[in-house]
């Protein structure tokens, strides 16, 4: 194999045997359930063991896609996955949600884990936390520079996966909630109905402002080579065998230095064109990009050719045969470098003239059909090769047969048991404590100064205090892209003012915590929706977490966490965190605070922060506020401001404490309808 793994996406049986045939070092697929390509036909348990056996007998490797967020109700589910996963054999599991890393390392301590791009991880402190939760590789997110995966790669041993082809999500994987917030259909459940790729406008008109064009780094392989990254993956498990074959193959060519077809790429599958924008750090307007009736047209005709890719077995695996003579048996041994295999025959000496030795290297090294091929053949003693031609076959046949056996072995599977929830943390009787996420302090009045037991506030404004109280939280930016050594100095800078906790976005944010001597508060974006995930989330170290808004409130409120869990009852909900910002790439930084209008009219705004992030939010905010909503079960209830004005924030606390409706219109968001398939 060689020093760089081409990883290839499978959605099907056919699909799986292109990537095989065209040159995939591995390949990754999902089951029916828990898979984040819900419209893939995936395997089933029948499937993914053919699936097994068909590539490790080629010596290609299984990685199973177990990348979803997961509830407490589907843990009888989850185990059976895991088990037919186990079962079939599988060599990795990618993962986002923190509970069912913890859980595979009960069950399956010597499979290898995988972080998800859905993880959100961009940065060396991200990296470091996933070490210590005990992936062995890390699938980074697909907004990074080349700059960036370099920095990444000098500070840490895990293995590094780099996207190199496909379709580009428009926001930060992991963060978006558009498609579940407009239509129940969550990409962190799997089941993104992809609205990114419908009309957005920043004022203009046809504009498709949050679709970009595909990711192709294949021209820049040598330079990912450099990079030190093992594995190049290729997206796509929801597209057809054709477009896998197609990838893989130029994948392939371009790894060996040899031309590939960029014409074929682009007719397979292409949103107007390609774009490796993020990896040059250069995002304009250029990389943005539709699929246009031409581009459908020209891969209706590209199939037919692209089938011929895959349509018949390709001889992949080397092997060494060695056929031997005595006085009284012929011998074979059979080798691919990591099994061996000997086969005898009984020679038949009378009447017998013994075979040519040219007959014999021809004759025993006829593998097709197979998948494996002759690197060398040799014959010991042929003056005593007294046998038929048939009898050099049935050895050949028999090696063959014997070592397949052997490479398709499923080893028995780990003894790990599933492990019980165990009892969490009850809230007090009293009313849970109210935290304000403010983002500015001139924002913050006297009359919030008294609402909120904790105050959220921006770490780098919170300079300006002579010192910090107990009830002030520290936030950062969400992202931290660059300049995460800034941020801890500033952190600690904070810290000797008086601060004591910091709010956190994500694993990075976490590590900047600990590294800094700061209590860590969760906030939705880890995507915690089950007690698993609360359990390991205290474990790494938060204080206290946020529970996710794609959860139902009454599944929210029976999570069992040993930390203190609270639940958003206000704010406009982040639906997207865009690096690429596409009024930036339209019409130039100016403004950070814009709108974009979708095909019914409705706006969303977009704001960006200091680091140029953009945050696209929904169109109402969320509000569960009134007196019907206040039920036991949370330590406290999150208010997180973004767009308001004082006067706005006001009247919130005003309505929260009358326990009545918001002036304006509002949204109770996925709490009560929940998300598909939940």
């Amino acid at each position: 194999m060689n020093s760089l793994e081409i990883l290839a996406p499978a959605g099907s049986m056919d699909a799986l045997i292109a990537a095989v045939r065209c040159g995939a070092d591995a390949v990754y697929l999902g089951q029916k359930s828990f898979s984040a390509r819900k419209n893939s036909k995936n395997f089933d348990e029948t499937s993914l063991k053919e699936a097994v056996l068909y590539a490790h007998e080629r010596g290609v490797a299984i990685h199973q896609a177990l990348n979803i967020v997961v509830f407490d109700h589907e843990r009888d589910e989850l185990k059976r996955c895991i088990e037919t996963a186990l079962n079939a054999g599988i060599d990795a599991f990618i993962v986002q949600d923190m509970g069912v890393v913890s859980i595979l390392r009960q069950m399956a301590p010597t499979v290898a884990l995988h972080a998800s791009t859905q993880m959100a991880i961009h940065s060396v402190n991200g990296v470091k936390m996933a070490e210590e939760m005990g992936f062995s590789r890390v699938v980074l997110a697909r907004e990074l520079s080349k700059k960036e995966i370099a920095n990444i790669r000098s500070h840490t041993d895990l293995e590094l996966e780099v996207f190199v082809h496909g379709a580009h999500c428009m926001s930060v994987s992991g963060q978006c909630y558009l498609s579940a917030v407009i239509g129940g259909k969550s990409g962190n459940r799997g089941q993104c109905a992809q609205p990114c790729r419908l009309p957005f406008s920043t004022g203009g008109k046809n504009e498709y402002a949050l679709s970009l064009k595909d990711l192709s780094l294949f021209p820049r392989i040598e330079e990912l080579k450099a990079l030190g990254v093992q594995s190049l993956k290729i997206e796509g498990r929801a597209k057809r065998p054709e477009y896998v074959a197609a990838a893989v193959t130029a994948c392939r060519q371009a790894l060996n230095g040899e031309p590939y077809d960029l014409r074929r790429l682009e007719a397979v599958f292409s949103r107007d064109g390609f774009t490796s924008a993020y990896f040059d750090g250069n995002l304009t307007k250029d990389m943005f990009g539709v699929r246009r009736k031409e581009d459908v047209l020209s891969t209706e005709g590209a199939l037919k050719e692209l089938s011929l890719l895959y349509h018949k077995e390709v001889p992949l695996v080397p092997l060494t045969l060695a056929y031997s003579f005595s006085e009284n048996e012929g011998t074979l041994t059979l080798s691919d470098g990591v099994h061996t295999v000997v086969k005898t025959v009984p020679l038949e000496k009378d009447g017998k003239t013994p075979l040519l030795e040219g007959r014999i290297r021809e004759n025993g090294g006829k593998l097709g059909g197979t998948p494996y091929y002759a690197a060398s053949v040799t014959v010991e003693r042929p003056e005593l090769a007294f046998l038929p031609l048939s009898g050099i076959n049935a050895l050949r046949r028999e090696g063959i047969k014997a070592l397949s056996t052997i490479r398709t072995e499923r080893p028995s599977p780990p003894s790990g048991t599933f492990p019980a929830i165990s009892s969490g943390v009850l809230p007090s009787a009293s009313s849970p404590a109210r935290y304000g996420k403010i983002p500015s302090l001139a924002l913050v009045s006297k009359e919030a100064e008294a609402f909120f037991q904790r105050l959220i506030l921006p770490a780098r404004e919170l300079l300006s205090l002579p010192s910090i109280s107990e009830k002030i939280t520290a936030f950062l930016p969400p992202f931290l892209f660059r300049g995460e050594e800034e941020a801890l100095s500033l952190l600690k800078q904070l810290a000797d003012k008086g601060l004591t906790s910091l709010y956190c976005d994500g694993l990075h944010h976490l590590s900047l915590a600990k590294k800094a001597g700061l209590s860590a508060i969760g906030s939705p974006f880890f995507n915690i929706t089950n007690s698993f995930s609360a359990k390991e989330a205290a474990r790494l170290g938060l204080t206290e977490l946020t529970l996710s808004f794609e959860g139902k409130w009454k599944a929210l409120m029976e999570i069992q966490s040993p930390i203190p869990a609270g639940v958003l009852v206000y704010g406009f909900l982040r639906v997207m965190a865009l690096r690429s910002c596409p009024m930036r790439a339209r019409k130039g930084c100016s403004q950070c605070r814009h709108l974009l209008v979708d095909r019914k009219g409705v706006s969303f705004p977009l704001f960006c922060d200091e680091t140029k992030t953009a945050f696209l939010y929904n169109s109402l905010p969320l509000w569960m506020g009134e007196q019907k909503e206040r039920k036991p079960g949370f330590s406290f209830f999150l208010f997180d401001f973004s767009l308001e004005s004082k006067e706005e924030i006001k009247e919130v606390m005003d309505c929260f404490l009358k326990g009545k409706k918001l002036s304006r219109p509002t949204t109770k968001g996925l709490y009560y309808r929940g998300v598909e398939g939940e």
